[in-house]
């Protein structure tokens, strides 16, 4: 398969997508705790770290797949930036699996009603991954081969 062009709209978006990525790990993601600190609490049920502990499977299976997101998205930007994205609609998928994954904070925050706990650095993190999912799509829209003139009689 042949590589997808990236226009110059989509990687002005792949370097904000980027820029909002890289400035959540360094906001606040929860009461004083910066981006990078939560990727670390949300491996703890691999990785011990702290006083976070190993929870429950259900709970630590979301958390562990939500912080992997974060080297997919930069397998992804890298993917974008070499200009290898051969697969476009499978881009765009992936890209809406790691936003979906990561959602599962808030979701679970709303359920718990404390997801007043959750700070900047939570929703500029989605943002990046929204943004890539928003270049999955525009790489689908311009891959697709153009309409045939005019109807068929």
């Amino acid at each position: 398969m042949e590589p997808t062009n990236v226009s110059g709209a989509t990687r002005i978006l792949a370097w904000l997508a980027a820029a909002c990525f890289l400035a959540s790990w360094f906001l606040p993601a929860a009461s004083e705790v910066p981006g990078w600190m939560a990727f670390r609490f949300a491996f703890s049920p691999l990785w011990p770290y702290g006083s976070a502990g190993a929870g429950s499977v259900e709970d630590a299976v979301p958390q562990v797949l939500s912080a992997l997101t974060n080297v997919v998205f930069v397998v992804m930007f890298v993917q974008l930036l070499l200009g290898q994205v051969t697969r476009p609609r499978l881009y765009f998928r992936v890209a809406i699996a790691c936003f979906v994954l990561d959602l599962n904070w808030l979701v679970q925050m709303l359920r718990d009603a404390t997801a007043r706990d959750l700070w900047i650095g939570y929703y500029v993190w989605l943002a990046a991954f929204a943004l890539l999912m928003t270049i999955g799509w525009l790489l689908m829209r311009d891959a697709r081969p153009p309409a045939s003139g005019g109807p068929k009689p």
